[in-house]
């Protein structure tokens, strides 16, 4: 049987600006001369191995066949043709009389209408502007596309006749030129016009050994060789909706999915290729008859993403792709065995179980430096739609849909009882409709009920009844492989079983479905009267058809329907309501019709997965290796939850080897760095996008550039439409559920549904177009928020940089740096980064040179913070110091002199950082900047608390706080937070240090009300394990735990490096004094690894092994105690503060492992201990010493001297403040 709702192929739209691809071509002389006669045309298709999609539509009245785009005459011209289909597409409206049933409204009611010449929307005649997009209404010559006015007769620009064939006018266009209308849908497309980016499939054609043939005939025959050629060419190429875009004279180039976007472009192009080899070899054989002419043609085919758009000016211009994937569908052609079809594993990925492949293997391609895999295209394969591939290739885990089949079943039985339903399902493409509809069916087909089912085609928009026709035929029980004598013995046996009456309708319905009677033709009749006659056949048919039985009909993919299977649709819902069936219909969210206002009608939207189904899905397409770990939420954030888009992208991931295994238990091999939009995906998104119109299309691709949520009034700057053109486009957008809104006060915003949508709108568009909508963008923001400029600074910048403009985006970036600064060092680090890398795009420009250097002073102070690596540090030192030379920039000099210092300090260099302090001392005195010197006394204050200069460094402290008494702001420009309230901080931890414990209690209480008072989110961080360090010394386990928690918790909010690193060690120190020795370890380590990973926090490295030695010993690991003690040592070799605090934790270990047996290097770390505390100032250590000698002294049996050093202990405590190890020592001694 013909016409299998999967095997028909596209046939051009009669109406303007709707489904087609178009092209302007520049052909050479020969070919643009008027055709040979219409009898010298393609002859009608044979069939391949399977069916090929056919091509031939339903017997017209009297049993001859309609006129078609497929008849020959069409052929040669490809102008609308009156047929059956312009008889059902332009029949009257319908509506609803007072008693409920759909009628015919008068024909003379149905005014005649003027398409759109940029949506393509029909309007009345007297309309001046378009209803739905506000273009201004014109007519366009049919021959060069000039607008032309009301009246005219002939065109002013090329002198075509506007009306009829009048004196002078130009001749009708040959068989290889596009449709008017789609000349015409090009020139009115902006995008079209102008560029941009589509995934298509390019097929290449050729002649094989053309000059061999020039030479064996006369040059005016080889010249009607060819022209048959190329018609023949263009004929395949347009029926399957591709376009056109070069003639060689010898060969063709043709693109499928551009200038519109086609989701099924691999699908259409390999249709069209299996159609012009049935084509060109029946050519051949003829050639070989009557000219004895070896005639041979190879065609090679690949898929991917190429640039489109016209080159040339005027209409002397070319519509053509270019990009690599345009020259490995040459190479592919050049490949290929004379009258073979070669395609390459890129669009045998889209096509797979739908057409017929041979794999070659893959092959040495030239210009493409690995091999290629290499397919030959065979014939049309076993499977039709994209459910039935991924139900060969074995369904995913059906998750997520249970509320959606319990209302399906509670439709059913409403049915059942005698209340006839209509349940449309609707969702955007690849959220799960045919599976849901598939898994409903399933159930119904278990319990015995009767199913009927058609599937909508995207190439099939075009043929008028194809759907209709392929229920009826189930209806009917007619398959595949009956013949026409079979068919009608069924349709008669069937009809006649329902009801006697329909014997008068069999010719009409035979007819209909392709299967004409040669003994009962169907009489002539007005094609509306045929189709109200198959109207009342069809109510009939489903009236007859329900007294046997419940039934339930699917009808899915309504958006792909017909006009006239749209209006047969219409019939069916109507007598649904008098039935006791269900009619499950399902389409995507821009399908619109009359009869959803039925009553019996209900609509059931779908949406994406939610979080806990899509980690359902994806566990069973991925497993559970735990190098999976975060990959399925990535995903569900990066698919919106749609199931096909996951599956999509899983596949994708496999494809790129960075999954390997197999499904259910795959394994990340490598991390996943970006996941891509996979091309069948983006096919979907782009055909979606291309349907909307060009007003549409352009808004929705102008707020992809604005970004994921976009406000009314900057959309309406950036694109400049009225005002309420663009509302509707938006309201369109959001109706068709590309955007949403998501605030309506104080103005409109918007956000897209779904992220892929908004990247494929994006990517879309050429980067110069971008660059423009970028740089508007970002004037628009500025303009409307000139109060929010902090708060939209890095957006802005976002923007100017997108838009090429390098200078412009790192002054903004740096005021979002600068912005950032207090609440987020991370992500101040990376606006920094940007302008440094900004900065250096634009050479020989002062102020650049001065935002590099800025921005590096910049990256070294919050490096000292966030951690950076030596090499790295001194790569930006050297850079900035290069600048600064240059600009003579002394500030910003030494704000890179203090970041590099403050590096230092943190990699545990303490000498060098002081070196650079100094040096930044001096040029801040030059240039009297007191911020500046607050900036520099904290690096100051660093440098010499690290070298082992506690005494100094106090000074210094006290002597930047002296600078901003009454301003704790001062400087925070400079390095994102508070100096005062920094230096006030660091305050705190020198007094601990130094054994003043009471005066550090309120100086780091002072601190930290400092940091809230500011808003300041980080700094807390730092100061709270100073508190714990005061709560340690004097006794307090429980204020030191909660001082260490509080700070763990604020680090990991913030993922501040240098603050994790030292929470933790003060969490650590916390557990050791409480007695958890297990977790002390465990936290400890972890402290220890966050600050070597990150290369920040060094200096306290000794402290840290000093408390994880302590540790270990307490929790029963002796050896590894004295090593990791002995450890700490080494690492204190330039930290003498450290070095006490490592000394006399080797001592306690040695004490507590070795016994007296270790007297003299116990002695000899007391000591050292003791020399370090004088020198340093570090006085809290010295009472903690004489502990650990009063120790030593029992060990021995000195009992006088363990009594002396206990009591000594117990004084230096109560000095220090240290109130309950003072008392605790009491108890002890007493």
């Amino acid at each position: 049987m013909r016409n299998r709702a999967g095997d028909v192929p596209a046939v051009p739209r009669e109406e303007p600006g709707e489904g087609i691809a178009a092209v302007i071509v520049r052909r050479r002389p020969r070919h643009s001369r008027q055709k040979r006669d219409a009898r010298e045309q393609d002859p009608e298709c044979s069939r391949h191995t399977r069916s090929l999609p056919s091509t031939r539509r339903s017997p017209g009245r009297s049993g001859r066949r309609a006129a078609s785009p497929y008849t020959k005459s069409a052929e040669r011209q490809h102008r609308p043709v009156p047929s059956l289909l312009r008889a059902l597409t332009d029949r009257p409206p319908l509506t609803t009389s007072s008693s409920g049933r759909v009628v015919t409204r008068p024909a003379v009611e149905t005014k005649p209408e003027i398409p759109c010449p940029l949506c393509g929307q029909g309007n009345r005649a007297d309309r001046r502007f378009c209803t739905e997009c506000g273009s201004r209404l014109g007519r366009a010559c049919p021959a060069c596309g000039s607008s032309v006015e009301a009246g005219e007769k002939f065109c002013g620009s090329c002198g075509a006749a506007l009306s009829g064939r009048g004196r002078g006018s130009r001749p009708a266009p040959s068989a290889t030129s596009p449709p008017t209308h789609l000349v015409e849908k090009i020139l009115a497309s902006r995008s079209a016009l102008q560029g941009e980016r589509k995934q298509v499939t390019v097929l290449f054609a050729d002649v094989q050994g053309s000059m061999d043939l020039a030479e064996q005939v006369d040059p005016e025959v080889f010249h009607h060789v060819m022209e048959r050629f190329a018609t023949l060419l263009a004929d395949g190429v347009h029926r399957f909706e591709g376009t056109v875009t070069h003639y060689t004279g010898d060969g063709v180039m043709a693109l499928f999915g551009a200038p519109i976007a086609l989701e099924d472009h691999a699908q259409r192009a390999c249709y069209a290729a299996l159609h012009l080899s049935d084509a060109l070899r029946r050519y051949a054989n003829e050639l070989r008859l009557t000219r004895s002419l070896n005639f041979a043609v190879r065609m090679g085919l690949n898929s991917g993403e190429v640039v489109v758009g016209t080159i040339g000016d005027d209409l002397r211009m070319d519509y053509t792709a270019q990009g690599h994937t345009v020259g490995l569908a040459a190479r592919m052609e050049q490949l290929a065995e004379p009258g073979k079809i070669y395609l390459t594993e890129h669009t045998a990925k889209l096509i797979t179980g739908l057409l017929q492949l041979e794999d070659l293997g893959s092959l040495a391609v030239k210009g493409v430096q690995a091999p290629v895999g290499v397919f030959v295209l065979v014939g049309v394969g076993p499977l039709r739609t994209r459910l039935e591939v991924s139900r060969a290739r074995g369904f995913s885990r059906f998750v997520g849909r249970d509320a959606d089949l319990h209302a399906l079943e509670a439709a059913l039985a409403r049915a059942q009882a005698g209340n006839g339903q209509v349940v449309g399902v609707v969702a955007e493409a690849g959220v799960g409709k045919s599976r849901l509809c598939f898994e409903f069916l399933a159930r119904c087909r278990a319990r015995g009920l009767r199913v009927y089912e058609a599937h909508g085609v995207a190439h099939g928009r075009n043929i008028p009844f194809l759907p209709m026709q392929a229920l009826f035929r189930a209806y009917l029980g007619i398959t595949e492989q009956d013949g026409e004598r079979d068919a009608r013995q069924k349709i008669a046996g069937r009809l006649i079983l329902l009801a006697d009456d329909f014997r008068d309708a069999l010719p009409l319905v035979c007819d209909f479905l392709g299967v004409p009677d040669p003994e009962r033709p169907v009489a002539r009749m007005d094609p509306e009267a045929r189709e109200r006659q198959l109207r009342a056949i069809a109510t009939r048919i489903v009236q007859a058809d329900d007294r046997q039985g419940s039934t339930v009909t699917l009808l899915e993919d309504l958006h792909w329907f017909d006009r006239s299977s749209d209006a047969l649709l219409e019939t069916l819902v109507a007598a649904q309501a008098r039935a006791r069936g269900l009619l499950l219909l399902n389409f995507r969210p821009e399908f619109r019709a009359r009869w959803m206002a039925a009553p019996h009608y209900e609509q059931r939207s779908l949406v994406p997965l939610g979080p806990e189904a899509s980690a359902a899905l994806m566990a069973d397409l991925l497993g559970g290796s735990a190098s999976l770990a975060g990959l399925a939420a990535r995903l569900h954030e990066r698919t919106g939850g749609n199931p096909f888009f996951i599956e999509e992208a899983v596949r994708g991931l496999v494809e790129a080897g960075i999954l390997v295994g197999s499904e259910g238990a795959y394994r990340l091999l490598r991390p996943v760095e970006q996941v891509s939009v996979p091309p069948t995906v983006q096919a979907v998104l782009a055909a979606r996008i291309d349907r909307l119109g060009e007003r549409g299309k352009e808004v929705l691709q102008t707020a992809a550039v604005i970004g994921r949520q976009f406000s009314e009034p900057v959309l309406a700057r950036v694109i400049e439409l009225p005002a309420p053109a663009l509302a509707a486009a938006l309201q369109k957008l959001a109706a068709a559920e590309f955007v949403y809104e998501v605030a309506l006060f104080p103005h409109a915003e918007y956000a897209f549904k779904h992220p892929l949508t908004q990247e494929v709108a994006y990517r879309s568009q050429l980067a110069e177009r971008r660059a423009r909508v970028h740089a508007a963008a970002a004037r628009a923001l500025a303009e409307l928020h000139p109060d929010q400029l902090d708060e939209h600074a890095a957006l802005l910048a976002y923007h100017w940089e997108a838009a090429g403009e390098a200078l412009e985006a790192a002054r903004w970036y740096r005021r979002a740096a600068e912005w950032i600064g207090t609440k987020n060092s991370a992500e101040a680090a990376r606006k920094w980064e940007q302008v440094r890398t900004l900065a250096a795009k634009v050479p020989d420009l002062a102020e650049a040179d001065v935002l590099g250097l800025v921005a590096r002073a910049q990256l070294l102070n919050l490096g000292s913070r966030l951690g950076a690596s030596a090499e790295v540090a001194a790569a930006v030192f050297e850079e900035g110091r290069a600048l600064a030379n240059r600009t003579g920039d002394l500030k910003s000099l030494a704000m890179l002199l203090c970041g590099y210092s403050q590096v230092k300090d943190m990699q545990g260099e303490p000498d060098q950082a002081l070196r650079h302090a100094m040096e930044a001392l001096g040029l801040a005195e030059q240039t009297g900047d007191r911020g500046l010197k607050l900036v520099v006394h904290q690096a100051l204050a660093a440098s010499h608390a690290e070298s082992g200069r506690l005494r100094e460094a106090l000074r210094f402290a006290e002597q930047g706080l002296d600078l901003a008494p009454e301003d704790p702001r001062l400087g925070a420009n400079l390095v994102g937070y508070s100096p005062y309230a920094w230096l006030t901080g660091f305050k705190a931890r020198l007094l601990v240090h130094m054994g003043r414990l009471e005066e550090a209690r309120r100086t780091i209480d002072r601190c930290l009300d400092l940091s809230r008072a500011l808003g300041e989110t980080e700094a807390p961080g730092s100061w709270y394990p100073v508190a714990a360090l005061a709560a340690e010394h004097a006794g307090d386990a429980e204020g030191a735990l909660a001082h260490a928690r509080r700070a763990v918790e604020i680090a990991e909010k913030t993922g501040h490096s240098f603050s994790r690193a030292v929470a933790y060690l003060a969490l650590g120190m916390a557990l050791k004094m409480r007695g958890q020795s297990s977790e002390a370890v465990e936290t400890l380590e972890h402290a220890l690894a966050v600050s070597r990973e990150r290369r920040t926090g060094l200096q306290f490295e000794a402290w840290g092994l000093s408390l994880l030695a302590e540790a270990q010993l307490a929790n029963g690991e002796p050896d590894r105690a004295r090593a990791t003690a002995n450890e700490a040592v080494a690492a204190a070799h330039q930290t003498p503060l450290f070095e006490c605090v490592a000394r006399l934790a080797l001592a306690r270990v040695l004490l507590r492992t070795d016994g007296a047996g270790a007297r003299d290097a116990v002695h000899a770390a007391l000591t050292r201990a003791e020399v370090l505390v004088d020198e340093t100032g570090a006085n809290a250590y010295a009472p903690l010493i004489r502990l650990e000698r009063a120790e030593l002294a029992r060990l021995i049996g000195d009992g006088p001297a363990r009594e002396r050093q206990l009591r000594e202990a117990q004084r230096l405590f109560v000095e220090m403040g240290a109130t309950a190890r003072a008392q605790q020592l009491a108890r002890d001694v007493a």
